[in-house]
């Protein structure tokens, strides 16, 4: 089943079908899509959205759902695991970067980058399983583009944001309080936040 939407579309459709057990979301992300259409036309843009679609519907397996935001194509299964899709779409994906097409009488070349992740494995809610995906995707684009990574765990993203805001001596102390304390690195953490509050009387 294929369809073009709104991200909320999915969003809702992901829900829905979130309902029903373990849930497996893959995206594949056009490279440099706006560069493209820019130097050779929508049209050519509109071939390739054409192409991978095709490609996609023609190849994954029965029971997985196919819906196009933009320039972005999310798959999704409640019949596969993370593991099966993401080598479905690694198999797409190499496809892809050895198709070429013409436009405007000159040989274009694509590829596509990607991300899988499941529910409630990588993520608690729809809206995480989400920002997991988008953070994945992030990670293939900035590692050179053109792979499909399996998608950071909320407890990796997490992690990410921890180390983007504490130096690496507070994490180690952080994680060796947790331990003598016997209790989580968030609760102590929201401790130290709510005495914060409390000092500049919040």
């Amino acid at each position: 089943m294929a369809f073009t939407g709104r991200i909320d579309d999915l969003r809702d459709k992901l829900e829905e079908l979130s309902y029903q057990g373990p849930l497996t979301v893959g995206t594949l992300d056009i490279d440099c899509f706006e560069d493209l259409n820019r130097k050779h036309g929508r049209d050519c843009g509109d071939t390739v959205l054409v192409f991978v679609g095709s490609l996609l519907r023609k190849n994954l397996p029965e029971n997985t759902y196919i819906t196009r935001t933009g320039d972005e194509f999310f798959v999704y299964s409640t019949e596969y695991r993370s593991e099966n899709i993401l080598m479905e779409l690694e198999e797409i994906r190499k496809t892809i970067a050895e198709w070429t097409t013409t436009c405007n009488g000159v040989p274009v070349k694509v590829t596509v980058s990607g991300t899988v992740a499941e529910m409630p494995r990588n993520a608690s809610t729809v809206e995480k399983l989400l920002n997991s995906l988008s953070e994945g995707l992030r990670v293939a684009k900035k590692q050179g583009r053109n792979r499909v990574l399996f998608a950071p765990s909320e407890k990796e993203q997490k992690m990410v944001m921890k180390t983007n805001y504490y130096l690496r001596s507070q994490l180690d102390k952080l994680s060796k309080l947790a331990r003598i304390t016997e209790r989580t690195e968030s609760s102590l953490l929201r401790e130290a936040l709510d005495d914060l509050l409390r000092k500049y009387e919040l």
